[in-house]
């Protein structure tokens, strides 16, 4: 079992690094490609995943996981906010993507909340 949760993680991780990167890559024009929302919501889906397995197997880190799981919702919905609007999307949104990205992973790895 811990084979396939640290299979999860490096999805999880490398989901988040498709995502900030590809909004590296649309910075200077506000283009988003469909990809970073998909990117965002793959890391939504697989951290959901992790959780239910990790509290399956008794781990007792609800605020660990509340944190991550609203953040990562946050990025999701601020992504397709943002390939939906394009130039039009407001800086608290654009700029709300890499940094609630960053804040996610900060949080996982260095267990805060645990």
């Amino acid at each position: 079992m811990s084979f396939v949760i640290s299979l999860l993680v490096v999805l999880h991780l490398l989901c988040w690094a498709i995502s900030l990167g590809l909004w590296v890559a649309a910075i200077r024009t506000k283009q988003p490609q469909k990809g970073m929302a998909h990117a965002a919501g793959g890391a939504l889906v697989l951290g959901i995943i992790m959780m239910g397995l990790s509290m399956a197997m008794g781990t007792d880190s609800h605020l660990w996981f509340t944190l991550k799981l609203v953040i990562a919702l946050v990025v999701t919905a601020f992504s397709f906010v943002a390939i939906n609007r394009r130039e039009e999307t407001p800086a608290v949104i654009w700029y709300g993507i890499p940094t609630a990205i960053v804040l996610n992973v900060i949080i996982a790895v260095f267990g805060i909340g645990r």
